[in-house]
């Protein structure tokens, strides 16, 4: 098996939406947390992801829901996908595939990226249209690599 290097917040997943930030955050960690349980606390790591992707997803599809957003369909239907894909691996799991687990993690790290600069840019420029009336303006300072 390759090794899989990890997940962890980067500062191209910031969409200068704290809430949103914060919760994108605990996504990190929970995927991380998948990527790097033993096999005995697997299930364990799996109930936290679905539990926070219920709440993660459910607090996104209401605010576009009730905000009228007009991208929403593809969005909400993403967010379910995955969900469907974490009952499916729980499936899997209670029949021993321990495998199906990290496999499931390592494609949740492959998708947040896109998902984050796609569907959840979007969302957050929305929202924040929605509660300022305008787009903010953000700087931010990018410190070059060093050699």
């Amino acid at each position: 098996m390759t090794e899989f290097p990890g997940f962890t917040w980067h500062d191209d997943f910031s969409l200068n939406h704290h809430a949103m930030d914060e919760t994108h955050r605990e996504f990190v960690e929970c995927v991380q947390a998948l990527l790097t349980a033993d096999d005995t606390q697997l299930a364990l790591a799996l109930d936290g992801f679905t539990e926070h992707a219920h709440r993660h997803f459910g607090e996104e599809d209401a605010a576009m829901r009730d905000t009228a957003y007009g991208s929403a369909g593809c969005h909400i239907d993403e967010h379910a996908a995955v969900l469907k894909s974490a009952s499916e691996v729980r499936a899997l799991l209670a029949q021993g595939q321990t495998h199906v687990v990290r496999e499931f993690a390592r494609a949740l790290a492959g998708w947040f990226p896109e998902h984050v600069r796609v569907m959840d840019q979007g969302l957050a420029r929305w929202l924040v249209q929605q509660q300022l009336g305008g787009s903010p303006v953000v700087l931010q300072r990018r410190i070059p690599a060093t050699r």
